[in-house]
């Protein structure tokens, strides 16, 4: 199993590297040098442009200028929203309190944000805590920005679980996006949260390979070692509680699965690791998929070859031709052999 890590990898190495490359951590010699490239490249106004996208359509651009070494630009594009979600402003319900309490002083959000994203961040790595630790934990947490953003109106969900309060909605269900006008559902109860993720895959051979890894999946929640994790079942149809969603946001043709979550599941730490688990299930599938899929055409490939090699050798040998006239050898003839002759 290969469960998918919530921050950007190319991301946080990215602020790493603006930490780590600043002006103040040179040698004299190599500052002066620095200063006269630095020079140059304010003359030329240079910047460093980054742009990227990672699974289900999340982009990133990330800037910095070289005339504000410690200020980076960081905007994200999120996947487009079907009809049924609550997008207000461009960010789910909750995005901009969640980047506010995860960040702090160290970002700023920027109204409006850059054209064709839904959030653009002012980084001020001037502001980053002393503490190395300290330090690492807020940048590893910065990349970490799909999921405070995607994962918000979720995350408020399962605190209303743990406090055991009811929503102001009551018992409403709540489309989340997370691929590319695609959603969740969320049944919150008092006792518990139902968690509904239609499966949607465009290929067949897709299809077939999810909804028996699916299957599979559910049988494995069974066993005695995962009693402790969230209950899982998969089926066909959609559970009565999405009676109310548009059939168009129910189009899913390799099954539903259904988590039900209780408040041990999101206590403490375990809260930001079961809503990053929820919210990428989707993508977390299709790489085992992909994978699987991967693994069963290098074994095809192999066992052809090895028939073809079979083949090879049941080949019979090739019979020997009779000598041709080429291969013959004469004698040669004295002169008093040829006069007798």
């Amino acid at each position: 199993m290969i469960l998918l890590q919530s921050h950007s990898r190319f991301l946080l190495q990215t602020l790493l590297n603006r930490v780590q490359n600043s002006l103040c951590s040179v040698p004299a010699t190599a500052l002066m040098l620095s200063l006269f490239q630095f020079a140059h490249f304010v003359e030329k106004g240079v910047e460093l442009d980054y742009q990227w996208v990672e699974f289900d359509d999340v982009q990133y651009h990330a800037q910095v200028s070289m005339k504000n070494l410690h200020i980076v630009l960081l905007s994200v594009s999120l996947p487009p929203p079907p009809s049924e979600t609550a997008f207000p402003g461009g960010l789910p319900l909750g995005a901009i309190e969640a980047i506010k309490a995860s960040y702090g002083v160290v970002v700023q959000i920027l109204d409006p944000p850059r054209d064709g994203y839904n959030l653009t961040l002012k980084l001020n790595l001037l502001k980053l805590p002393p503490n190395e630790e300290h330090k690492q934990s807020l940048l590893t947490r910065i990349a970490s920005v799909r999921e405070v953003v995607l994962g918000a109106p979720l995350r408020e969900v399962f605190k209303r679980l743990c406090s055991r309060t009811v929503s102001p909605d009551g018992n409403k269900v709540i489309a989340l996006v997370h691929r590319p006008n695609e959603a969740f559902f969320v049944v919150p109860q008092i006792e518990k949260v139902l968690v509904v993720c239609p499966m949607k895959f465009s290929d067949s051979i897709d299809t077939i390979l999810a909804t028996s890894f699916l299957q599979e999946f559910v049988e494995a929640r069974r066993t005695a070692g995962l009693s402790y994790a969230p209950s899982c079942s998969w089926s066909s149809s959609p559970p009565p509680e999405l009676k109310e969603v548009p059939i168009e946001g129910l189009s899913a043709n390799a099954g539903f699965v259904n988590f039900v979550i209780f408040p041990r599941h999101v206590e403490g730490k375990k809260l930001d690791q079961t809503v990053w688990n929820l919210s990428t299930f989707h993508a977390y599938v299709s790489y085992h998929v992909k994978c699987s899929e991967g693994f069963m055409h290098t074994r095809m490939r192999r066992r052809v070859e090895s028939m073809i090699e079979a083949l090879d050798r049941a080949k019979p040998d090739e019979e020997k031709d009779e000598k041709s006239p080429k291969s013959r050898s004469f004698k040669r003839l004295s002169l008093k052999e040829r006069s007798t002759d």
